[in-house]
């Protein structure tokens, strides 16, 4: 009769590891509030433009341990890998709408990563793959093509189902959430589906020199 709780609490000890906004913190430390900086979004990818590659690195891999570490408690504690699948997308869910900053916050793609190390880490190929078609042909279509395809791919190979379902419930989740872009966030079909495709917002984001202003005064 305990076991299912045991499972929900961890769960939500996914979500709640997942929610902590590293990009964040390290931006504010050093004065850079990045919900109102560059492009507004909660990431290490804004956080490089606004603060440095240094702290940006830093918060991609700590993004990157929350997806990894739900996963490998999960598992430590004897469950399946079910419960440890959905341990690593709560993270996801954590860092892409956290609970501390009661808002949504990064795009969720490095705390994905680290689930999917934990998971099936050879679907890394096929997400490093469109990554790196990114510098040719747009890192956002690149973006949509990588997460949108990876649950066929995780399919048509033969995964167990567990690795089947992480695979929609990321891709779900990531798409989700670019879809809702940084600001403005227009309620027309059109601007998601721009979002959905491109990863960009129709609305004008604050630039970084107006939010350093703002910082400092």
């Amino acid at each position: 009769m305990t076991e299912p709780f045991v499972a929900a609490a961890v769960v939500s000890l996914g979500y709640l590891l997942g929610a902590i906004p590293f990009a964040f913190i390290l931006g504010n430390a050093a004065g850079v509030d990045l919900r109102t900086a560059g492009t507004g979004n909660v990431g290490a990818g804004n956080l490089r433009r606004t603060v440095g590659l240094g702290p940006a690195v830093a918060a991609a891999v700590l993004d990157g341990l929350k997806g990894l570490a739900p996963v490998l408690i999960a598992r430590r504690l004897g469950f399946g890998e079910g419960v440890a699948a959905a341990s690593g997308i709560a993270a996801v869910v954590g860092h892409n709408w956290s609970l501390y900053l009661r808002s949504r916050a990064g795009r969720g793609l490095a705390t994905a990563v680290g689930v999917l190390v934990a998971i099936a880490p050879w679907l890394l190929v096929w997400t490093t793959l469109w990554a790196v078609a990114g510098w040719w042909i747009g890192g956002g279509f690149a973006g949509f093509i990588g997460w949108g395809l990876l649950p066929p791919i995780a399919l048509a190979t033969g995964q167990q189902s567990a690795v089947v379902f992480a695979a929609m419930a990321l891709t779900t989740v990531v798409m989700v959430r670019r879809m809702q872009g940084n600001v403005g966030d227009p309620t027309d079909l059109r601007s998601r589906l721009q979002r959905a495709v491109w990863d960009t917002d129709r609305t004008p984001v604050v630039a970084a020199s107006d939010a350093e202003e703002r910082t400092a005064s």
